[in-house]
């Protein structure tokens, strides 16, 4: 992977991340009324694109020599761990607030009475298999790390295992997902087909600045002209025909609009070859603080809904842009607290991981050194 590249995976995560957050501003109605409605659906595709630049860059951190099993988990289980567990008790305690100031926001009977039961299932990442769909609390945005996980151990088991241990390791990883994450797998390993076929897909200059324009343009066209909710009504319907054939109705859950999200990852993709090819330069201080707030996209990601909801509960509805725009502030400084217990800790988390490991199945030989980018 080129460091322009590596900077554009970083600033589409900062564009991502900021996009769920409208979106979900908006869906809450914690935002002005001038952000269109669109927004709120505009953010499930920003998910979609997050999935694809997830199934890249893992790919490309497997692409070394050294890459062990036990390391390959140990990188997995510290990026997800350093910021899933520290956010499951934020969200946890930003809701116990929230209940008392408009408890009818929360599903009050539901998960807190027993969170001893319900927070091992999702640092488990069980919400979205055959158990779910369910998401932690007033967690909405924690439902695509079940996804992701799940992703990590198939792709694992398919790249780092072989023999009856590779077609063992895949079929249990398959049949734990259940088919609300089967769905959306194609979008992941979208970016996993783009990372190694990348050679193939050079481009000229000119061609990769038109391709990465054209890419915008037709995600706007298909966003605004109707075609997206076409899609979206051919989701349901799909939902319609499997149900009535199911012995157990299947929820989407995360998986609304799987035929639509298909659309936004082949159109994410393109603008990502064209990116690849772009040889568009990023300053060395523009690098630096692009990297720097992608760092906290993953904490932004799983705290901002349970903000939100507070700020709802609180009753700062169909706010003006002054109070939208503490609202804003609030959620990043939160961002960043949590990521310093999270995120830039991360070593601290990998390091308690390999100790729990060496005691569960035995030491294991000298770790190649984690990436950032793992």
């Amino acid at each position: 992977m080129s460091a322009a590249l590596s900077v554009w995976l970083d600033l589409c995560r900062v564009l991502a991340a900021a996009v769920v957050f409208v979106g979900h501003s908006r869906g809450l109605a914690v935002a002005p009324d001038w952000i269109a409605p669109h927004w709120h659906r505009s953010a499930d595709d920003a998910v979609i694109a997050f999935f694809v630049i997830s199934g890249y860059v893992i790919a490309w951190s497997v692409d070394r020599p050294g890459v062990t099993v036990r390391g390959y988990a140990e990188a997995r289980a510290s990026r997800i761990y350093s910021v899933a567990i520290p956010a499951v008790l934020v969200a946890l305690a930003l809701d116990h607030i929230g209940m008392r100031l408009d408890p009818t926001l929360y599903a009050v009977d539901w998960q807190y009475p027993r969170p001893w039961l319900f927070i091992p299932i999702h640092w488990l990442f069980l919400g979205g298999t055959w158990l779910g769909p369910m998401d932690p609390f007033s967690m909405a945005s924690y439902w695509s790390l079940p996804y992701e996980v799940w992703y990590y151990v198939l792709f694992g088991c398919a790249t780092l295992l072989h023999g009856r241990a590779r077609a063992v390791g895949i079929a249990a990883a398959l049949a734990i997902m259940g088919p609300r994450i089967w769905l959306l797998l194609p979008c992941w390993w979208l970016g996993v087909l783009l990372y190694r076929h990348g050679a193939r897909l050079a481009l000229a200059r000119p061609v990769a600045l038109a391709v990465m324009a054209l890419a915008v343009a037709a995600y706007g066209v298909y966003a605004a002209s109707g075609l997206r909710a076409e899609a979206d009504l051919a989701s349901r319907a799909m939902y319609g025909t499997l149900n009535h054939w199911l012995p157990v109705p299947l929820k989407p859950g995360g998986t609304v609009h799987p035929l639509s999200d298909y659309v936004v990852a082949l159109l994410f993709a393109a603008f990502l070859v064209g990116c690849a090819s772009s040889r568009i330069a990023f300053g060395p201080r523009t690098a630096a603080a692009i990297r720097w707030l992608a760092g906290y996209t993953f904490s932004l990601y799983l705290v901002h809904f349970s903000l939100l909801v507070l700020f709802a509960a609180a009753g700062w509805t169909h706010v003006d842009g002054g109070r939208y725009a503490l609202v804003i502030a609030s959620t990043l400084v939160a961002a960043w607290l949590l990521g310093q217990i999270g995120e830039v800790r991360r070593d601290l988390y990998r390091r308690a991981i390999a100790w729990l490991l060496d005691r569960l199945v035995g030491p294991h030989p000298p770790r190649v050194p984690a990436s950032g980018k793992e």
